[in-house]
């Protein structure tokens, strides 16, 4: 992995769908970024490397199974190529804006890997869940995030 996304940033998403990436963000997204539908009402924005590791990763689910079937769907059919504007903006289509209910103000919320584009009310609802120390504590308990 040559970059993390981390932080959280507020942005506006304007009526045709652009919205405007961190300058932190932008040198990862040079050679163009996916965003796909993300688990909860909110979109993923992967680099063109990391989509293709995860396109390869998703080819090989059989298809004999429903799951694995929903989940191609999910990856691939509400899956968008994007690439930044000379402002370093990108261009977001309506199905996926209409999916994660984004309107005006949005967060992106990085996430190692990939960062996350949440309407701004639904990541307030989500960052209480998030920021709740005995949830946490469960959570982190699960796994091994040792540094050593």
């Amino acid at each position: 992995m040559e970059h993390l996304f981390f932080g959280q940033f507020s942005h506006n998403i304007d009526s045709k769908g652009r919205l405007t990436i961190p300058v932190r963000f932008r040198e990862a997204l040079q050679d163009g970024a996916y965003v796909i539908q993300g688990y909860e009402r909110n979109l993923v924005v992967y680099t063109t490397d990391d989509f293709k590791r995860l396109a390869q990763r998703a080819s090989v689910l059989t298809t004999t199974n429903a799951d694995a079937r929903a989940v191609k769907r999910m990856i691939f059919g509400r899956a968008t190529e994007v690439n930044l504007d000379s402002t370093g903006r990108i261009l977001i289509p309506s199905f996926l804006r209409e999916y994660a209910l984004l309107q005006d103000e949005v967060t992106l919320v990085g996430a190692g890997e990939y960062f996350e584009v949440w309407d701004s009310g639904s990541w307030s609802q989500e960052l209480v869940s998030v920021t709740n120390p005995d949830t946490n504590a469960k959570r982190f308990a699960d796994f091994d995030l040792s540094t050593g």
